[in-house]
């Protein structure tokens, strides 16, 4: 609410003090902004992402069953499939098993969230908030553990019954082999194959690295091994949080740097970046799984990287929405059938692609709903909703420089005359520089700067915002 009425307070201001620009279009400029580049015909065959030495499916199918008892059968069933390395995986959950996942899910993804806020450490007095942070993030991961999995000698005699986070085991090894391919493979890359089936070992050992690789440290072979032990033997999760904190601290201080590892560290922050948005995407459809019918992903590499294409098949009648994933996001709405393409690092321009494809009667809708999006419309650029056909992210992130975010999202207004095309284009640019002192170097910004432009056939809108350190 609060996001809402300082958005409404900042579109009349605009408008009073008339801060939007606008400038007719020159003939074919719209053209070279609004092609989509991201060839999406052709992107070869499945491809089998390896993780811990085990080839997973290049090719998952998960489908809704009415049945909790009928779905426990399928996701005991689809686990023994990937034992067996299975080339494609076709496997149900139920209603009940997806709202366990979806809050298993928001565990993970906070514990990431909290493991990214803390991983900088500019002075040694920051290894102290790193550790407990790192901690806090095992602590997480452990209680996800416990839920999503029930070991053998904790189960009672004669007890017969699955948990129903159990869901989460096959989805994390979905999202484990997507993490491992877009850190090229560093990600999981010292993980027994066995250990891809233990939940508890997976995560565990993902927050190590990643925590690890952001202090720019090597992450200590044995070190696993011990805080799996300490939280294991914890009553509860949160009691090892402090004693784990301390081991973490003393190991950090020990571990020899990363730098000689061809960039390893930066591979690895990077999966800090994207994976909470990852994870809730996932999350939002797990909640709305009783509105869908199937969800299907494909596993490419196309030049070289990694291509994830995903089916989402809603309910006849039904639609299913991915919205509040960032602040004055507008709703994307999903209808019938629809086919997403994730292309990282398109070749010649370095963007990562997402395309929209409907499939038969499906689409996929971007809506700009609410009070303050009709105000924009009203009184700021007129804003059309429609169909959305691409997205694409650029990012360069550097401690010296300036840091660089552009997001540009490709659509076609719908009930509009003429040439239905739009283009919303966001840039985020944070100037940065390196502040030595006798013990320390910090990376510090200096000033931020952000620019909105949104295009129709005639005009093109922009709105420039100017932070400096004050605030101002």
């Amino acid at each position: 609410m609060r996001c809402a009425a300082a958005m409404v307070t900042a579109v009349l201001a605009l408008a009073s003090v008339g801060c939007i620009a606008s400038h007719k279009l020159v003939e074919g400029e719209l053209d070279r902004y609004t092609s989509l580049h991201a060839d999406t015909g052709d992107l070869g065959p499945y491809y089998r992402p390896s993780v811990g030495g085990r080839q997973l499916p290049g090719k998952w199918i998960v489908r809704r069953h009415p049945s909790l008892i009928w779905s426990t059968v399928a996701l005991v069933r689809a686990g023994d499939k990937l034992k067996a390395g299975a080339a494609e995986i076709d496997f149900a959950v139920s209603s009940a098993h997806a709202s366990a996942l979806a809050d298993i899910l928001a565990e993970a993804r906070l514990a990431l969230q909290g493991l990214a806020e803390v991983c900088q450490m500019d002075r040694p007095a920051d290894r102290r908030r790193w550790a407990r942070g790192l901690a806090a993030a095992l602590v997480r991961v452990e209680a996800i553990a416990r839920r999503a999995t029930v070991e053998e000698t904790e189960m009672p005699t004669g007890e017969a019954e699955e948990p129903l986070g159990m869901a989460a085991g096959p989805m994390l090894g979905i999202l484990a082999a997507y993490l491992n391919e877009r850190s090229e493979g560093r990600l999981l890359s010292d993980l027994a194959p066995e250990d891809l089936d233990r939940v508890r070992a997976l995560l565990a050992h993902m927050m190590l690295r990643l925590g690890f690789a952001a202090a720019g440290r090597q992450l200590p072979e044995d070190l696993r091994e011990i805080v799996q032990r300490r939280l294991r033997e914890a009553e509860e999760p949160k009691q090892a949080a402090g004693p784990l904190a301390e081991i973490l601290l003393d190991r950090v201080a020990k571990a020899p740097s990363d730098t000689a590892g061809g960039g390893l560290s930066g591979a690895l922050r990077a999966v800090l970046a994207y994976a909470p948005k990852a994870l809730m995407a996932m999350e939002s459809l797990a909640r709305q799984w009783n509105r869908m019918e199937a969800l299907e992903l494909e596993f490419h590499r196309k030049d070289g990287q990694p291509v994830i294409a995903a089916t989402i098949r809603v309910c006849q009648g039904k639609e299913v929405r991915l919205d509040d994933m960032v602040m004055f996001q507008p709703a994307i709405v999903f209808r019938g059938a629809s086919r997403i393409v994730v292309q990282p690092k398109v070749p010649g321009t370095g963007e990562t692609v997402v395309a929209f494809e409907p499939v038969g009667d499906g689409d996929v809708e971007i809506r700009f709903e609410g009070l303050a999006y009709g105000l924009v419309r009203l009184l700021v650029m007129p804003l059309a909703s429609g169909a959305l056909r691409e997205v694409r992210v650029f990012a360069k992130t550097r401690r010296q420089g300036d840091q660089v975010i552009n997001v540009a999202l490709l659509m076609e207004a719908g009930g509009e005359k003429g040439d239905p095309r739009r283009l919303l284009h966001f840039q985020d640019v944070r100037h940065k520089r390196l502040v030595r002192g006798p013990f320390e170097i910090r990376s510090v910004v200096e000033g931020a700067e952000q620019v909105f432009n949104y295009l129709t056939p005639e005009k093109r809108y922009t709105f420039r915002r100017v932070k400096t350190p004050d605030g101002e």
